[in-house]
């Protein structure tokens, strides 16, 4: 099943793959437009992480800043949290520790 993303920012499915990233990110990109100052991406119902994943989450984040606008990350799995930490992404895509 390939990930989907609905109205309210959710992302989930099985995972994000090559087939379904265009597709989720153009979606993503129009919710970031259509929102207020700040959003949050759910992200509790995806299954399965991966590079693609980190690369989609790092286009809507760029999307976001140009239109000055805040994104939070939230429902991150350990699997999706350890891919950002390696890939040094972990002030950008990870949500601040309380």
């Amino acid at each position: 099943m390939q990930a989907t993303l609905s109205d309210d920012f959710k992302l989930s499915g099985v995972e994000v793959d090559l087939d379904s990233a265009e597709r989720l990110r153009i979606a993503g990109l129009r919710l970031i437009e259509q929102a207020g100052q700040s959003l949050e991406v759910n992200l509790t119902g995806l299954k399965r992480a991966n590079s693609v994943t980190v690369a989609l989450l790092l286009s809507w984040y760029r999307h976001a800043v140009l239109h000055e606008k805040s994104i939070l990350f939230t429902g991150l799995s350990q699997e999706l949290r350890n891919i950002i930490e390696f890939s040094g992404l972990t002030q950008v895509l990870l949500p601040p520790k309380k």
